[in-house]
């Protein structure tokens, strides 16, 4: 079968289409024949050389944790998944969704209704994701506003919507005129774009000097601290995915802002990992919300498999609106 794979860390010359051998279902185990796969984040740490879990890369590694598709076979065991199935594939700790064929451990494959639209299954992780950030890692605060950086992408948009369907207040920030545009028809209150306002500024003139109950920031490195300015008393940064490594934090900061009991979190989905109940749980409302069209993906491309490459330059350039896919 045809796979995308890569030998070494590095950029999107790394990654190599190529024939690997055709996996087979073992006990517990699902064989996908894959219909759509989702490029984003993870996929783009993992072959930069960013996730811990890979310091050390094993041959003909196969990028990509997310996919959809149609239960081919079942191993033994297997309960409640049955060949002829539509579903949805987020593999854990692990890859191999770059390809023609996946095989998974049961727990990471989620049975989709027959009148699930399988374009949308990619981004259920987003949906998922976006859920857990705003239900399980934003507790501790009011939880009434928020506001995401860069905020065009799948998860960004899948934040955006799951907030406004809860009834919370969104303000969203992107880096180009087309960007900002995009993040206005998401229903967000206040959209700006980053590079030509002062965020500072706009959040707290939108809110009349309060501040954000929550921030989540995808982005880390030296932007970080300047968060507390716009954070409201109470409020929490919310991290995850840490695109520019570590958070630029000292001691001096902490200080200084304790008067407003700020907090911040580290947030990861693995936290999960060992839970199936509840993943499980926060999988069925999403998969219902999208079936239902009260959220709604927006899959700006869908590109053939073998031009995984020319995908991940468009994600390390910033230019993946939405949800992006390939298709074997």
């Amino acid at each position: 079968m045809k796979a995308i794979v890569i030998d070494e860390f590095g950029g999107p010359e790394k990654l190599i289409c190529r024939d690997v051998e055709k996996p087979v279902a073992g006990p517990g185990e699902v064989l996908v024949k894959n219909v759509y796969i989702g490029v984003g984040k993870p996929d783009y740490l993992i072959r930069s050389g960013r996730c811990h879990s890979y310091t050390k890369l094993p041959p003909n590694l196969i990028v990509g944790n997310e996919c959809a598709g149609i239960v081919e076979a079942v191993g033994e065991g297997v309960e409640g998944i049955a060949p002829g199935n539509k579903v949805s594939v987020n593999n854990g700790l692990e890859c191999d969704a770059y390809a023609e064929y996946i095989v998974v451990p049961e727990r990471f494959v989620t049975v989709l209704p027959d009148a699930f639209d399988l374009k949308k299954a990619p981004g259920l992780l987003n949906y998922v994701a976006a859920y857990a950030l705003l239900n399980y890692a934003g507790r501790g605060t009011e939880g009434k506003s928020l506001y995401i950086r860069g905020a065009a992408g799948g998860v960004g948009t899948a934040i955006i919507q799951t907030a406004l369907l809860q009834g919370m207040e969104v303000v969203a920030s992107g880096s180009t005129e087309e960007k900002v545009q995009y993040l206005k028809k998401t229903g967000a209150q206040c959209v700006f774009n980053y590079m030509e306002e002062d965020e500072k500024e706009v959040i707290l003139k939108y809110t009349d000097g309060r501040g954000v109950d929550l921030v989540y920031d995808q982005i880390a490195g030296e932007h970080f601290k300047s968060q507390y300015e716009y954070l409201a008393e109470f409020g929490m940064i919310v991290l995850y995915n840490w695109m520019q490594g570590d958070p630029q934090l000292d001691l001096d900061t902490i200080v200084k802002e304790a008067w407003k009991a700020h907090a911040v979190r580290s947030f990861s989905l693995h936290i999960f990992d060992e839970k199936p109940e509840i993943i499980g749980e926060i999988r069925r409302i999403c998969v219902e919300r999208l079936l239902k069209g009260e959220l709604e993906p927006c899959i700006t491309a869908i590109l053939p498999l073998e031009e995984a490459r020319k995908a991940h330059e468009l994600l390390d350039a910033g230019k993946i609106i939405g949800k992006m896919l390939l298709q074997p």
